[in-house]
């Protein structure tokens, strides 16, 4: 099995490279830096001019899963063309030539929880009406449109994957780096965003990367659209406090009531839909953030 993974340097592709190699799969992978960090074939794209003619017209894969894009909410925000380009653009690009040179691939998107904004109701179930609170939210809901027309219009073999809040080992951004980064800066207080009652459905990586597993084995790829998450909702000052006992600190911990733009209020997904292959999570959250804080420490 031939497998490419947009994005392969990233904190998602890297753990797609390293699973689907682990399995026997020939990994394919592309991103914006100049050399890989494990042993796959690799080719380097520019942002400048993002062309993957070259990757699609060597090779004839059995699934390419897109874990490319930006993923930043606020760089969305202050930059709504760039992720625009990097989370819309790019996924039309890489849909036409699947179908002009690869028209049996499997596509697996991955679209981000991001599309729901702030839901009316909790759980959060796929057919929950979607109202994104960021460019980055309404980007990904644009992809996800592009990806159901290369379906309907091209028969191209589509799913598509919303994960919840990811974390884990080589995440060098959002809640558990940025308490990381405060714990060492100052190690008396530290103060996040908000009020501490928001709420959210984490996701541990190796638990994402199983479902991507088992969703290229088991999906129709009719387009369908997949919640990863927990289905458990854990407050982000839980969240924060698990992290700084875990990390052995004794910093208190405080939030300065002030909703950050671009963040959602509660979250709790519905994760029937993936059950339903057999999906089992194998991470519960304190194993998670136990193999988080044991990566951090290994920085140091």
């Amino acid at each position: 099995m031939k497998i490419l993974i947009l994005g392969s340097e990233g904190f998602i592709g890297r753990h797609c490279v390293k699973y689907f190699q682990q399995i026997g799969y020939a990994v394919y992978g592309c991103d914006l830096v100049d050399y890989p960090t494990e042993n796959y074939i690799y080719t380097k794209v520019s942002r400048l001019q993002p062309t993957f003619e070259e990757i699609f017209s060597n090779t004839l894969y059995d699934v390419c899963i897109n874990a490319a894009g930006n993923g930043s909410v606020p760089v969305s925000i202050e930059h709504p063309l760039t992720d625009y380009e990097a989370n819309c653009s790019d996924v039309i690009r890489i849909l036409e030539l699947i179908r002009l040179k690869n028209k049996t691939c499997k596509y697996l998107h991955i679209s981000s929880a991001a599309v729901y904004g702030s839901p009316r109701q909790l759980p959060i179930k796929e057919t929950e009406v979607l109202s994104p609170v960021s460019p980055y939210g309404w980007h990904k809901l644009m992809a996800e449109t592009i990806c159901r027309e290369y379906h309907i219009l091209y028969k191209i073999p589509v799913v598509i994957v919303r994960p919840f809040s990811l974390y884990g080992p080589g995440l060098y951004k959002q809640l558990f780096w940025d308490l990381f980064q405060k714990c060492k800066q100052s190690p008396n207080e530290i103060v996040l965003w908000g009020t501490g009652k928001e709420s959210r459905d984490f996701i541990y990586i190796n638990d994402l990367i199983d479902a991507l597993d088992i969703l290229i084995k088991f999906s129709p790829m009719e387009a369908d659209i997949y919640n990863i998450a927990n289905g458990i909702e854990i407050t982000i000052e839980d969240a924060a406090r698990r992290f700084i006992e875990n990390f052995n600190s004794a910093v208190s911990l405080k939030f300065n009531n002030i909703q950050r733009a671009g963040d959602p209020i509660n979250w709790k997904a519905d994760i029937t839909q993936i059950t339903q292959f057999g999906y089992n999570l194998k991470y519960s959250f304190n194993d998670g953030i136990k193999e988080t804080v044991t990566w951090l420490k290994g920085l140091k």
